[in-house]
């Protein structure tokens, strides 16, 4: 019995420490960042102060994501005149698997590539899989956050509007 608690004491340290710093909370400021785009230039968020920013983790084979990316692209389109910018950030394919992906569905916000999934580090990792979702106002401020993938569009709006809305 004592041994198997001092795995699992020992597991829950290397858990924690593996995360990095604590999860980014409503209220904190994002914490800025520069990952390669897919077109070859970085793209950092700190590019993009005064705007209102989704920061959204995906990967292909997550069924979550998948499901809500076409919230995310028609949400881009209807928020387009506000300034809004979603950063889609692949946080485990091959630049020619994110970009096959993308065009294949027709997706066109800004997306970037971490495979070895900085982000996590910077934001935190409750769970260390997709789909995350941050919500970032003009004042650079955290408005909300999102842990899985969302079920509707309407969901994903009423997020956005916390955000356009300042």
């Amino acid at each position: 019995m004592k041994h198997l608690l001092a795995v699992l004491m020992a597991i829950s340290v290397i858990l924690v420490a593996g995360c990095g710093t604590p999860p980014v909370k409503v209220g904190d400021r994002a914490p800025d960042f520069t990952l390669p785009g897919i077109d070859g230039k970085d793209i950092s968020l700190g590019s993009y102060t005064g705007k209102p920013v989704i920061i959204n983790t995906w990967n292909v084979n997550c069924i979550e994501c998948k499901r809500e990316m076409p919230f995310f692209q028609e949400i881009g389109k209807q928020y387009a005149d506000k300034g809004l910018i979603i950063i889609s950030v692949n946080t485990l394919d091959s630049l020619s698997t994110t970009r096959e992906f993308l065009s294949k569905n027709g997706y066109s916000f800004v997306t970037v590539l971490d495979i070895k999934q900085d982000i996590y580090k910077k934001y935190g990792c409750p769970k260390a899989a997709d789909p995350y979702t941050f919500f970032i106002g003009t004042d650079g401020v955290v408005k909300s956050v999102k842990v899985g993938g969302f079920t509707s569009q309407k969901e994903l709006e009423n997020e956005v509007e916390k955000i356009v809305k300042q």
